[in-house]
């Protein structure tokens, strides 16, 4: 009887651990490692190690936004033309509400668009930057582009503030859970508490235009990969010199920094640091090995599978994840050399490696 019960514990664990390993990396600093790829008409979840698909998470439309708690158990995803929320349960990787933003006022239809969204670290409320009109019988009525203060569980605007058009990302600050990073043309930072906006560095509007006017559109923004958001952008001087680099923002010292190339500009979509934050890798058409202090490109080779949108790492540092563009979740080494392929149901826009906690 003994040797019985023992034999169906020993099952037990076994396929707990299947389990596990068939659904995320689970690691010894107590979090499972996933891949959310934003495809089409659905997000699908990748366990990296294998490398293999273990969900398809269902949606409308194109996937974009897609933001995370800070346990990593709950997120939140853009899609359906920009128009509605979906919030996901990343344990059970399945779609457990959604909020449709448009609706009726007393005189037409209130449109809304999304063009920048986030969920907040415990997961009661999303903020969400949108431009919107109303459809009245005969016109258009524009209305001024707010940020959105929406609770998770009534689905209601709790609060809102006007906001500059051109914002395109809402991320909150990992160090302060009250602030959000507000970015369009220039940074803002907005304090939830209060819900009001301040200037924090100009970017496209610097104050002294020898410093040059950046230009940047953050696609693909980063967070808890190295506790830096950085970018590709290319910058516009006095003189008519145009330069391309990247940009980035430090979570730890609250410090915005930039670095020119020392190559030709050349069209760049997305970036990534490494844990060191000494080196970053970035991609389009070409793929840069890049010296965070000089802007030297160390390595400058084609992506293995032409253009490619979105780069991301690994949550332990020590891998590279390629995709977007085309259907190829692509693994490499942090020497850019590919490790591993994986054929995706759809074609991506962009990845984001998650730590769901266990």
């Amino acid at each position: 009887m003994l040797k019985r019960i023992l034999s169906i514990c020993y099952l037990s664990v076994a396929l707990a651990g299947l389990f596990v390993y068939s659904h995320g990396h689970a690691s010894a600093e107590g979090y499972t490692e996933k891949v959310f790829w934003a495809g089409y008409n659905e997000v699908t979840v990748v366990n990296p190690t294998v490398p293999e698909v273990v969900a398809s998470i269902k949606i409308k439309g194109p996937a974009r936004d897609m933001s995370f708690t800070e346990d990593g158990k709950k997120g939140l995803i853009l899609g359906n033309g920009r128009t509605t929320l979906y919030v996901i349960d990343t344990v059970q990787n399945k779609v457990t509400d959604e909020i449709n933003l448009s609706g009726r006022t007393d005189t037409g239809l209130l449109d809304r668009r999304v063009w920048g969204s986030t969920i907040s670290p415990d997961g009661t409320k999303a903020y969400a930057f949108v431009t919107q009109g109303e459809k009245q019988v005969n016109r258009y009525k524009l209305h001024p582009s707010k940020i959105l203060e929406i609770d998770l569980q009534t689905k209601e605007v709790l609060r809102s503030v006007e906001a500059p058009y051109g914002i395109h990302v809402l991320q909150f600050h990992l160090e302060h859970r009250d602030t959000i990073l507000v970015w369009g043309y220039d940074l803002y930072t907005m304090d939830v508490k209060e819900m009001k906006l301040t200037l924090k560095q100009g970017i496209k509007h610097p104050t002294k235009p020898e410093d040059g006017s950046t230009n940047m559109l953050m696609l693909f923004p980063r967070d808890r990969e190295s506790n830096l958001n950085i970018t590709p952008v290319t910058t516009s001087y006095p003189d008519g010199r145009v330069t391309e680099g990247i940009l980035w923002y430090d979570f730890k010292t609250d410090k915005l920094k930039t670095v020119a190339f020392d190559k030709e500009p050349v069209g760049m979509f997305s970036a990534v640091a490494n844990l060191e934050k000494t080196h970053a890798y970035v991609i389009m058409n070409h793929w840069y090995k890049v010296d965070m202090k000089t802007g030297r490109v160390l390595k400058d080779i084609y992506p293995p599978t032409g253009t490619i949108y979105d780069m991301n790492m690994s949550a332990d540092g020590k891998k590279l994840y390629l995709g977007g563009g085309g259907n190829d979740f692509i693994i490499a080494d942090m020497d850019m050399n590919i490790q591993k392929t994986l054929k995706m149901p759809t074609d991506g826009w962009s990845m984001k490696v998650v730590r769901v906690k266990n």
